[in-house]
């Protein structure tokens, strides 16, 4: 019984537990952000990693199985992210 229950909080905390993806522009003004590096454990680590490759305007971003699972995370791409008219149905009436 005991093991189940390892097993359990293990499944738990890898679904839920973040990793942070690191996203550069080259400009503050860049439409288009690019993917530089995936899977880091740590905010921490993003962020050396952008150090390293000295990135001025970077962003960590987080994630987690179950977001990647069911869909909740939008587009790093602006553009997409905000294109889709049905975001925006509830402000049209205003």
């Amino acid at each position: 019984m005991k093991a189940v229950l390892v097993i359990i909080v293990l499944v738990v905390v890898y679904m839920f537990y973040p990793q942070y993806d690191l996203i550069v522009k080259q400009s503050p003004f860049d439409e288009e952000p690019t993917l530089e590096g995936t899977g880091y454990l740590t905010e921490g680590s993003c962020r050396e990693a952008a150090q390293a490759i000295n990135a001025r305007y970077f962003h960590c971003s987080s994630k987690n199985l179950w977001g990647e699972l069911f869909g909740t995370y939008t587009s790093y791409r602006e553009p997409e992210r905000y294109s889709d008219p049905k975001l925006f149905e509830d402000l049209q009436g205003q």
